[in-house]
């Protein structure tokens, strides 16, 4: 069957249309691309009444047409005959509201990006559309062929024979482009420029599979249960704003286990019966559809989820269904803060400390910051809920910026586990081959296991080995593209790159010398699933990792099983650690609890800290306290014995006096400038130009500290070399006009560069 297209004609007709009368309007339309605007068209008189605030409309822009979508009544200084015309506006429902355009040209602002790039990371996939040249068979071709098959001096593809129509660039790779230009020479093809539209899903599953028979049983809302002392009076603090309406900020700080989700379900239900509407930010795609079960079981239904785990069409069906008035509660990761919701009277974001929420492309923004920027600017609530908050958002509820609001105990009312160090100085020396399995750790899960109780072990490394040397030439086999090792799928029989997916048979000589002394070193999640599977070969084991999960679904069914006690041992890396509830676990194990800690990152304490007391915290979730053992090569690290006893408040008092000195957040404020290319030698004179530019701009000023430019900690990543300048300062004022100057001089673009401008970044590698 024929593709379904826009009706648009060449994009040279549409440029050169004739002028059109006064009555005709003017709009502001916004193009998804990393440019500034909105641009001004005119708008034919025949369209004008399907003209609304947030529809898409075709346009033409840079000799192809592309999708764009209104955000005003137009108002340029260009006389109206100068103007271009709209070429058409699709039949469909507005994608943006005013309130999300507002919300975007701040982000926009704020993070010293254009507004086009903001319009383009908030848009789900499918909405971005632009004209590509299609041949189409006319109809002298059609009697010709169908007078005489034999005519053709190639064979066509059946896919342009049935529908008569097909992209050039996909139809000279069949056929050549001499063909092409025959037939468009003989008269029996044309090019036309067209766009088609995207598909709407309807009749898609909205929802993973393991959600549907959930949402099949909705009916009435579900039973609440009792709430603790303290989990009333910081429902009460919630409620009370609510009902006064305007914008109100919240720290969670609740102890693993103790309730923070049914607070959330309380003031979701008060916004609800506000008339109002709720969004709920999660950090990992595997906490959604726990979470949606929940309030689908609560709720009755009227739920979306909004993540990049769904399809194009099933995202742009939520996205459809959101900004229809559909549903009144959004789950979602980081991209959910776009969601096209109107009267939205609540924001939640779970695990607010979670760096998930940063994204790190070419449009840095971090959701949690922005989840506070858009309640402020809808006059909604926002509640940051966290064991262990982000420094940032800690200081500001000790600033009175943000209303603290505490559950010191579990729902339960039971203690915290005990924590148990072990030293991997010591203990890896009484058995080198099972490295990670100390011996106290084995006989805590035989004991668990025993008792038919569960486990979970963590380990932030995937694969089977870290790393694959020649013990010759001492050759480490590396990515071509990273600057990082390879590390050894034992079950694959491959080296692959943790960051861009290269990967390369592992060979049985080394490529420098020839010698076939190779060894695999380092432990990953695989060598640990191994391990315990010829120790234990009763228990029932499963590992979570990206590489576990690359069939579609196999996040959500591991979880499951592990939920139904059809588990008795997961091991993974920190997909395990975020959010979820497993009363069954009696055992934690991290294998190796200082991975993080000596990072070139300010925050490696920070992050140590909070991977270990969110990953303690998943056990001792019933009557039992649940125990933990917790191996370190250095066990007297601030951070390792704070994690030990979840002593957060200390921990950060400690933290504090070095973050002061050195004026790092959220004791001051950074802009990390990235830049990447293919060339060194480009990379490097960009940056050390733009370093010049900075010191020229700051002159003798003591407000702003210019570090570097200098190679980045990870020297190059997915075949581009890095290099980066870090500015910090007391104010972000300095700090924004320093930028805006060195970007005024035109420092910030270089053709074939990547130059990124990162405003409170949170990975520093």
């Amino acid at each position: 069957m024929e593709p379904s297209y826009a009706g648009i004609q060449c994009v040279i007709r549409a440029m050169d249309r004739a002028v059109v009368s006064h009555r005709e309007h003017l709009i502001d339309v916004a193009v998804p691309l990393p440019i500034d605007g909105p641009f001004t068209y005119r708008v034919p008189e025949g369209l004008s009444e399907r003209i609304q605030v947030g529809s898409r409309v075709l346009v033409p822009f840079r000799n192809k047409i592309r999708a764009g979508f209104v955000v005003g009544v137009g108002n340029s200084p260009r006389a109206p005959d100068d103007l271009k015309d709209v070429a058409d506006i699709p039949d469909e429902p507005p994608y943006l509201t005013a309130e999300l355009w507002d919300f975007i040209r701040w982000v926009a602002d704020y993070y010293l990006v254009p507004d086009g790039l903001v319009l383009r990371t908030a848009l789900p996939p499918g909405s971005d559309r632009r004209s590509q040249p299609w041949v189409i068979l006319t109809a002298e071709a059609r009697e010709l062929m169908a007078r005489s098959p034999d005519h053709q001096s190639v064979s066509l593809p059946p896919k342009l024979l049935r529908s008569g129509v097909m992209l050039r660039r996909e139809l000279e790779r069949t056929v050549g482009s001499e063909w092409v230009e025959t037939a468009l020479d003989q008269g029996w093809a044309r090019i036309e420029e067209r766009i088609a539209r995207p598909r709407v899903g309807l009749g898609r599953r909205r929802l993973p599979e393991l959600l549907n028979p959930v949402r099949s049983r909705v009916g009435r809302a579900g039973e609440a249960p009792e709430l603790t002392a303290d989990q009333q009076t910081a429902f009460h603090a919630i409620q009370a704003a609510a009902r006064v309406g305007g914008f109100e900020p919240f720290l969670l700080f609740g102890v693993t286990g103790s309730g923070k989700t049914e607070v959330y379900l309380r003031a979701i239900q008060e916004t609800l019966a506000q008339g109002k509407r709720a969004l709920v930010l999660v950090p990992e795609i595997a906490l959604t559809p726990q979470l949606a079960r929940r309030f689908l079981r609560r709720l009755g239904g009227g739920v979306a989820l909004f993540h990049s785990g769904l399809t194009r069409a099933q995202r742009l069906d939520e996205w459809r269904r959101i900004r229809s008035g559909q549903v009144n509660v959004v789950i979602g990761a980081r991209s959910a803060v776009f969601a096209p919701l109107e009267r939205l009277g609540l924001i939640v974001v779970d695990e607010e400390h979670d760096p998930s929420y940063k994204q790190e492309d070419s449009c840095p923004y971090n959701a949690r910051d922005m989840a506070i920027a858009r309640a402020k600017l809808g006059a909604a609530c926002v509640i940051l809920g966290s064991a262990t908050p982000s420094f940032e958002t800690f200081v500001n509820a000790q600033r009175g910026k943000i209303t603290r609001l505490d559950l010191p105990g579990r729902y339960h009312g039971g203690a915290l586990p005990n924590v148990e160090l072990v030293d991997l100085k010591t203990a890896v020396k009484s058995d080198q081959k099972r490295a990670f399995l100390t011996p106290p750790l084995l006989r805590a899960i035989a004991d668990v296991l025993e008792r038919q109780e569960q486990i979970v072990l963590f380990l932030n490394r995937r694969g089977f080995d870290t790393f694959a040397q020649c013990r010759s030439c001492g050759h480490v086999f590396k990515c071509p593209n990273c600057d990082i090792s390879l590390a050894h799928h034992k079950r694959a029989r491959d080296l692959r790159c943790h960051i861009c997916g290269f990967s390369r048979a592992a060979p049985p000589l080394c490529p420098e010398c020839a010698g076939s002394k190779l060894f695999f070193g380092g432990v990953g999640t695989q060598k640990v699933e191994e391990e315990l599977a010829a120790l234990f070969p009763d228990a029932r084991i499963e590992r979570l990792d990206r590489d576990a999960i690359s069939r579609r679904n196999a996040l959500e069914q591991i979880l499951e099983r592990f939920r139904r006690k059809e588990v008795d041992i997961l091991t993974g890396t920190q997909m395990i650690v975020k959010g979820h509830d497993f009363p069954g676990v009696s055992l934690v194990g991290v294998l190796c609890g200082d991975l993080s800690l000596h990072f070139p990152d300010f925050r490696a304490s920070e992050r140590t800290f909070q991977l270990i007391a969110q990953v303690a915290g998943r056990t001792g979730r019933g009557p039992d306290p649940g125990r933990v053992i917790l191996q370190t090569f250095d066990p007297g690290h601030e951070a390792i014995q704070f994690a030990a006893k979840q002593a957060y408040e200390q921990f950060f008092d400690q933290e504090s006096v070095m973050r002061q000195e050195l004026l790092y957040p959220p004791f001051g404020y950074l802009v990390l400038i990235r830049v990447e290319g293919t060339s060194q030698r480009r990379v490097e004179d960009n940056a050390v130009a733009i370093g010049r530019a900075a010191r020229r701009f700051k002159g003798g000023a003591r407000d702003v500290t210019i570090l570097g430019p200098a190679p980045s900690p990870r020297r190059k990543m997915v075949g581009r070399h890095r290099w980066q300048l870090l500015l910090k300062a007391a104010n972000r004022g300095p700090l924004r006009d320093l930028v805006g100057a060195v970007q005024a001089e035109g420092r910030l673009k270089a053709h074939g560069l990547k130059i990124v401008v990162d405003v409170d970044p949170v990975d520093m590698l």
